[in-house]
């Protein structure tokens, strides 16, 4: 089956604040971005691989760096809710 991908608003900003800091204070922002990729890659191969957390949204963790990218499956169209550090509290 193939599905659709779409990145929610919130979960780009996450992804551009991640890749700021990286750039900021590392070299590896680059490398970050690639395991992103990776990573939605395989959601997109087989998104009922990985884990439900919450209810129905799903995380699949990058390799090297702590990231969580948290998604909801509704039929064809994955939705990429949120890009978040491991050690990250959300903001109540």
């Amino acid at each position: 089956m193939e599905y659709k991908l779409i990145i929610k608003p919130e979960a780009e900003q996450d992804l551009v604040e991640a890749f700021e800091w990286l750039y900021e204070n590392s070299n590896v922002a680059p490398d970050f971005l690639q395991e992103v990729d990776e990573s939605l890659q395989r959601i997109l191969q087989n998104p009922y691989n990985f884990q439900k957390k919450y209810r129905e949204i799903r995380v699949v963790f990058t390799t090297r760096f702590r990231y969580g990218i948290h998604y909801l499956i509704e039929d064809t169209t994955i939705f990429i809710l949120a890009f978040l550090h491991t050690s990250r509290r959300p903001l109540e």
